[in-house]
């Protein structure tokens, strides 16, 4: 009867755990509050209990917890609870990127703002960011794309 109390704070936080995991995923407050108790109702058992009763109530709460996580791996309520979505770009679009950006080298037009270094090109209607090799070049005049260099286009001011 000692152990009733810890008991039922461990099965309180690991079902607390699961609303976590199954119907309100992202909150944490819920998870967080959940592996509170359920340490709570660990320590309670081993003054209550003495160790015997606290290394029972450890051992209890893993199987438990284990066999929790199981189960919401297996139902498919983890995937919802953890991020699925992937950093990695896409090859294709990087493709058609890069085959964009290098069409613009050898194309000329006119500075739109002072390139000084950096600043914006107008290439025949199409407003693009630029710089040049390190030169200064006054809005208006006229310029030429030679590089592509880390996505942005560099012009040279023409003779």
């Amino acid at each position: 009867m000692e152990l009733l109390i810890p008991i039922a704070l461990i099965l309180v936080g690991l079902a607390l755990v699961a609303v976590e995991v199954t119907l309100i995923p992202g909150t944490n407050i819920v998870g967080v509050l959940g592996l509170i108790g359920a340490a709570t109702g660990v320590v309670i058992a081993f003054l209550e209990g003495g160790a015997a009763g606290g290394i029972g109530a450890l051992a209890g709460t893993l199987v438990a917890g284990g066999a929790l996580g199981y189960l919401l791996w297996e139902s498919g309520a983890w995937g919802r609870f953890v991020l699925s979505d992937s950093l990695r770009r896409d090859a294709e679009a990087d493709a058609v990127a890069d085959a964009s950006r290098t069409a613009l080298i050898g194309r000329g037009g006119t500075a739109a703002t002072p390139l000084r270094p950096e600043g914006v090109v107008d290439l025949g209607g199409e407003r693009i960011e630029a710089r040049t090799e390190g030169a200064y070049v006054a809005a208006g005049s006229a310029v030429r794309v030679v590089a592509i260099d880390r996505n942005r286009a560099v012009v040279r001011l023409e003779d």
